[in-house]
């Protein structure tokens, strides 16, 4: 609690569709990252950050793969996924 009894509330942020897209062209391919996460920032505001999380799928066929998710409820298409070596 700070000095006026009132706690101290983080800001949210609910990114657009074309800043997902945006934040989404910059993923690692997940299979070659080892860290379970991946966060950037829209514009380079530290306040609105977008984070992405590593997941584990098992396919029809029962071919495991791993996908970035937002949230845990969009699940990233490898088409959105920068190529190896390229920045946005």
């Amino acid at each position: 609690m700070n000095e006026d009894n009132t706690e101290k509330k983080e800001k949210k942020f609910a990114p657009s569709l074309s800043q997902l897209e945006a934040a989404a062209a910059m993923l690692p391919d997940p299979e070659k990252e080892p860290s379970p996460v991946f966060e950037t920032f829209v514009n380079t505001d530290k306040s609105k950050s977008i984070r992405f999380e590593k997941i584990k799928l098992i396919k029809d066929d029962g071919t495991k793969v791993k996908k970035w998710s937002f949230k845990g409820r969009i699940f990233i298409d490898s088409k959105h996924i920068s190529k190896e070596g390229l920045s946005v």
